[in-house]
């Protein structure tokens, strides 16, 4: 891969295009050293350097005599590293060693190596290290980090990013803040937190190089998702007594960590030390705390919130609306919950689908399927189609609202859209008509969902035996069972119960009681192992 890399790069000295940049730098008199490497500076500087006035410009250089300096090497390909034509300065480099009057420096092979590493040829860039200690160059910290973040990046296991970390620290190379940094991150990323933490400890004990922020962020991350905050806490407290500042990324992972662990109030309170702090919280931070309160039932405190962060010049997000619309329709505020949808449209934030569905699904609890049936029409008069969940929803409150009719429309209307039944809206039918004794069609809905590869869950059975046992359908309802078991859908208790006292009432007959009798304790076997 890496040699048609550098093939393809190689074959741009052979553009005409090339030749053309060439003419025009010959033209304006570009021939003194001193004038091309200014020139050469001044470009790579103006960031809007391109590749074939680059690979012009190395034509020059290479041919220039006297050679030029190596600064301007080192400017031209450091230019086209950050621009990502890595194969391209490889390609170079091999050319630059092949002229004799060339010598480089630290820095040109720190830039290759980066360019190796970014190749995935880590290997590659260990070999340019070795020519560098051959030439009697001593790498600097920046080039040891190169080759320690690329085998972070490329080996699968850290055995060999570690041996190389230890061997660096043991030999007393060159070292930084980074250098730690970049095996503490890597280790975390893998879930080797504990190893990060001890080379860490490492760190600090030796005491010659102090931790950057960078250093403690994915030891507090990892914690931090492992849920061991009151460590993280510690570790936070360590960070501020060394002043060492922490970022944006150290309190979103803090706070994070906090609210997912439903600690709601010291979430709050560090948001306010995060401003304290002159550390603004972002729509996330928001997000998260009036997510949190909601599902807390804490809608009055959640507006607050909101009220605030609005004030604060943050926008919401579609998710930080539904959030707020979901918690006040939780608690029966659809009022509120409404004019929260129409702030979100005023602010130019348009509702999806969770939007819709969440506000459906309270109207249709409330039994309001008018409003339930307007809201739909409004929401299929934009761009936003209805899902699976919308129409389980609606489905929902007009089959326990008795309009059948509308059901049937809208059950067309879904198979119009694409949008196929899954198992909730065959329950919901399924127990829409047990509750009105309609058993032979709930049994040929079951029908139906087995034929079309919609496998019946403990629910489905428990409307229909439920509707079965009320009615004395005993046989009916022993074959039932018998199909239940043979499609490995184990009942629940409230299935068992409903079995047991369809056995105490003692209707059936002497045959059917047998069977029954035989299914109920082989399901209860079932659902103990």
């Amino acid at each position: 891969m890496s040699t048609k890399m550098i093939n393809t790069a190689a074959s741009h000295f052979r553009n005409p295009s090339f030749f053309t940049l060439f003419r025009s730098y010959s033209a304006l008199g570009i021939t003194n050293s001193t004038h091309l490497e200014n020139l050469i500076y001044k470009r790579c500087k103006s960031g809007t350097l391109k590749l074939d006035e680059a690979l012009g410009f190395f034509h020059s250089l290479i041919h220039a005599r006297p050679m030029p300096s190596v600064w301007a090497f080192n400017h031209l390909i450091g230019s086209l590293s950050k621009m990502s034509h890595y194969s391209t300065v490889v390609s170079m480099f091999r050319e630059m060693m092949n002229c004799v009057d060339f010598r480089p420096e630290v820095a040109t092979m720190a830039i290759v190596i980066k360019c190796y590493c970014h190749l995935n040829n880590v290997d590659l860039g260990f070999s340019v290290l070795a020519i560098s200690l051959k030439r009697g160059l001593q790498p600097n910290a920046w080039t040891l980090n190169t080759l320690l973040h690329g085998l972070c990046r490329q080996s699968e296991s850290m055995d060999d990013a570690v041996d190389l970390f230890k061997s660096i620290v043991g030999r007393g190379d060159p070292c930084d803040q980074i250098t730690y940094a970049t095996i503490i991150g890597a280790l975390c990323k893998t879930h080797n937190t504990l190893k990060a933490i001890e080379i860490f400890k490492q760190m600090q004990e030796v005491g010659n190089i102090k931790p950057s922020v960078d250093c403690f962020n994915p030891i507090i991350d990892s914690l931090c998702k492992e849920k061991h905050v009151d460590k993280v806490l510690e570790l936070f407290q360590d960070m501020v007594n060394q002043d060492v500042q922490p970022d944006v990324v150290t309190c979103t992972a803090l706070f994070n960590g906090l609210y997912k662990s439903g600690r709601v109030e010291e979430a709050k309170k560090f948001l306010n030390d995060m401003i304290d702090r002159g550390i603004s919280p972002n729509v996330y931070h928001y997000t998260a705390l009036i997510e949190t309160l909601c599902k807390e039932e804490k809608t009055h405190e959640a507006i607050s919130l909101f009220e605030l962060m609005t004030r604060r010049g943050i926008k919401p997000t579609v998710v930080t609306f539904n959030s707020l619309i979901s918690g006040l329709c939780k608690s029966g505020q659809l009022k509120e919950a409404s004019q929260v949808l129409n702030n979100m449209i005023e602010c130019g934030t348009l509702p999806d689908v969770v939007t819709y569905s969440t506000l459906l699904n309270a109207l249709c609890k409330e039994g309001r399927m008018a409003e339930a049936l307007n809201l739909l029409e409004a929401m299929c008069n934009t761009d936003v189609r209805p899902n699976i969940v919308t129409y389980n929803c609606l489905l929902y409150g007009l089959c326990h609202s008795g309009q059948w009719r509308e059901a049937t429309r809208l059950l067309d209307k879904m198979k119009d859209q694409g949008v196929l039944p899954n198992v909730i809206t065959f329950n919901t039918l399924v127990d829409a008509l047990c509750r009105k004794r309609k058993t032979k069609e709930a049994l040929s809905l079951l029908d139906l969902m087995i034929q079309r590869d919609v496998k019946p869950d403990v629910i489905t059975y428990t409307s229909i035996l439920n509707a079965l046992c009320k009615s004395s359908q005993w046989e009916e309802a022993t074959r039932l069972l018998k199909e239940m078991v043979s499609l490995k859908v184990f009942p629940d208790a409230m299935t068992l119960n409903l079995l047991l006292d369809g056995l105490a009432k003692k209707e059936m007959t002497g045959k059917a009681y047998e069977t029954f009798e035989l299914v109920i304790e082989h399901l209860k076997t079932l659902t103990k192992t």
